[in-house]
């Protein structure tokens, strides 16, 4: 008899053979650990669990969990590490006078508000913002001011946007006419071919001894009311009776004053005048 043997067809021999029959089985349902190629910068973790249908864990080797910041991350990162730059969302008059932009110093002065339809009339004079498009630089028939800071790129081609001073001529549905005022550099009807197209305007609050700037031969219009905080009218207005515009009541405008009774009333009557009729040939005969 042996104690604490086993021969070798015994039955301890046949118990260790089982149990390592087992092992070698277990064994075979842990993951094998892949070398890990030279360079590479992260490795895989050893399971100390059987093999799951879930990828291995990848960490860095330098031990940091956390992945590389996303791309809303950068792009908020420059709201922490560097001081805010003034810019449009800021009120112009809050800033120093050295960071203010002057085009937007204007925007803030000129922002005004929008009317109802029902409080609109004829004879206001108001002052609100023009797009027009560039005439290829200026030519001779051309209203607008060239200068950078009226300029505005588009991928149509230039834009110049001015506030203009325009006097309300006649509403409809849901837009109305209005007839701008230009002094064209200061220089008035000086150098337009068809002066006759335009009209002066005086401002009541000018002084009687300055008199009226009459630049074509029709008598100007006169202002009846001005509100505060406007500057006087410039001696070389002139509306532009037969470039009408039409615009949307809800854009944003400054109500700057109205006209005399009689003054609206001769401008709707000269508009009219240069208002086509009838179609008629170059003899001034009707065309039926």
């Amino acid at each position: 008899m042996n104690v604490g043997g086993s021969s070798p067809g015994g039955k301890s021999s046949k118990l260790t053979s089982k149990f390592d029959n087992k092992r070698s089985s277990a064994q075979e349902n842990y993951p094998k650990v892949p070398p890990v190629p030279e360079g590479n910068a992260w490795k895989t973790i050893e399971h100390t669990k059987p093999r799951t249908s879930e990828k291995p864990t990848l960490r860095p080797l330098n031990g940091n969990r956390h992945s590389p910041p996303s791309a809303a991350a950068n792009s908020r990162r420059h709201v922490y590490e560097t001081p805010a730059k003034p810019n449009s969302l800021y009120k112009q008059s809050l800033l120093p006078p050295d960071q203010r932009d002057p085009a937007l110093v204007e925007v803030e002065a000129n922002k005004g508000k929008s009317f109802l339809k029902a409080q609109y009339k004829p004879g206001w004079i108001i002052r609100g913002l023009l797009h027009e498009q560039d005439y290829n630089a200026t030519s001779t028939g051309s209203n607008i001011t060239v200068t950078d800071r009226f300029r505005s790129d588009t991928k149509f081609g230039p834009v110049y946007t001015k506030y203009r001073k325009m006097i309300v001529l006649a509403m409809f549905e849901d837009h109305y006419l209005a007839i701008p005022l230009f002094t064209h550099n200061g220089n008035g009807l000086a150098y337009k071919s068809r002066p006759d197209e335009f009209i002066g305007i005086k401002d009541h609050r000018a002084r009687a001894e300055e008199g009226i700037l009459q630049q074509s031969r029709h008598e100007p219009l006169v202002t009846e009311a001005i509100n505060s905080g406007i500057h006087l009218f410039d001696v070389k207005s002139t509306a532009h009776v037969t470039y009408a515009l039409s615009r949307k009541y809800d854009l944003p405008v400054i109500l700057e004053g109205q006209l005399t009774k009689s003054s609206i009333n001769r401008l709707i009557r000269l508009f009219n005048q240069f208002a086509p009729t009838e179609l008629k040939d170059r003899q001034g005969k009707v065309i039926h």
